[in-house]
């Protein structure tokens, strides 16, 4: 069973940046919604960015994803991690910034 986790910013938000602000983000929307036994299991999670979303920047997604990368390793997030943002090419671009 897929996990889904819609993420929420502001309404006026389009773009994201900042280390702080990516890590406080995954602590205060996705930390508290999965637990270990879910990112030890096989079922896909999804990590949905808001349609408004249209940049993240790389100093976002280092501090929003610093804690998946230490728990689950890059493998485990290019094998069940699915993120979905406003575009294909935004998608691509997160797992990209990983490498």
């Amino acid at each position: 069973m897929t996990k889904t986790i819609n993420l929420s910013f502001g309404p006026n938000t389009y773009g994201l940046a900042g280390v702080t602000e990516g890590k406080e983000t995954f602590k205060k929307q996705v930390e508290p919604l999965i637990t270990q036994e879910m990112l030890n299991s096989t079922a896909p999670i999804t990590i949905q960015f808001p349609d408004s979303i249209v940049i993240i920047g790389i100093s976002f997604w280092d501090g929003f994803s610093e804690e998946l990368i230490n728990t689950v390793g890059y493998d485990g997030i290019a094998e069940r991690i699915h993120f979905v943002t406003s575009s294909e090419r935004l998608t691509q671009e997160l797992y990209d910034y990983m490498i």
